[in-house]
């Protein structure tokens, strides 16, 4: 065998052999319910095979189980960033769903974009070689703006400001790229994904720049893909705060709901086909 060829051959295998190692330890921390090995151990899983069905399933059972630490995503400690007092949605929240994984929601028209360092204030927190504070997108009437700080290419063009167009392709830096989407047409929501390799600090699977509504549904018209779903469910926006629509049947925190219901700041929704729970963003909810 060429020299070459043989090192690269005895590299695969021995990365599958580390994959197939990652998958038992995996199947064995969720057979003993050790939730915290779990999310560490899916996350190596889905570091080598990020769409790997089954240690997605298994992070968000995780994740729901130990209800995580969410300070990561902002700079300032839980004394610094209060919890909200009132049923006013916070700038940003933590959208797990079950069996499908975990979103970032931004509420906001303007979302900065950074490095995620303790002391850091963006909203989109990276874990990449990008600046503390790299670039913003603001959304008005004409779309959804991008302007930058440092060094960001589009689809491969050095800009400081564009108007992004759905499935544009965002290079913070060097190499952190992300996929701006916008999958539904009837809504000016707008999806991020990571398409580099990089993440957030807690691995949530994107983030949902949310307008108006948020959709989710088991069709490809969604801001989030929750297989199965037959019918959607909508996250939309009041005067109040954060509602849901849905033609099933869905319960929030216990208590039954016929076709729409109003969300807290904290909520856990349940219902045949889905279930799925809000946390903002800066609140700890698990473990010291």
């Amino acid at each position: 065998m060429v020299p070459g060829l043989e090192l690269f051959a005895n590299d695969l295998e021995k990365r599958q052999s580390n994959f197939a190692t990652l998958l038992a330890q995996l199947h064995e921390a969720v057979n003993a319910r050790r939730w915290h090995e779990v999310v560490e151990i899916a996350e190596q899983v889905l570091a080598a095979a990020p769409a790997h069905g089954e240690a997605r399933k298994a992070r968000a059972q995780a994740w729901k189980s130990v209800q995580p630490i969410t300070v990561a995503f902002h700079g300032p400690t839980p004394d610094e960033e209060p919890e909200p007092t009132n049923n006013d949605p916070p700038a940003r929240f933590l959208l797990w769903i079950d069996g499908v994984g975990g979103y970032l929601v931004c509420l906001g028209a303007r979302v900065s974009l950074g490095q995620a360092t303790p002391d850091a204030r963006a909203d989109v927190p990276l874990v990449a070689d990008v600046s503390r504070m790299h670039a913003t997108l603001t959304r008005d009437n004409e779309g959804y703006l991008l302007e930058s700080v440092r060094p960001v290419l589009v689809n491969g063009g050095s800009v400081t400001r564009a108007l992004l167009r759905p499935n544009d392709r965002i290079t913070l830096g060097a190499s952190c790229q992300m996929m701006f989407r916008q999958p539904v047409p009837v809504s000016t929501s707008a999806r991020l994904d990571l398409v580099s390799g990089h993440r957030l600090p807690l691995g949530v699977d994107g983030v949902v720049l949310m307008a108006e509504t948020l959709i989710l549904s088991g069709g490809t018209q969604s801001h989030v893909t929750v297989p199965d779903l037959q019918k959607p469910v909508v996250l939309y926006r009041h005067k109040d705060g954060l509602g849901v629509r849905h033609a099933g049947t869905l319960s929030i925190n216990g208590q039954p709901m016929a076709e729409k219901g109003y969300l807290g700041v904290n909520a856990l929704v349940a219902g045949d086909e889905i279930s799925f729970a809000l946390e903002p963003v800066g609140t700890r909810m698990g473990p010291n």
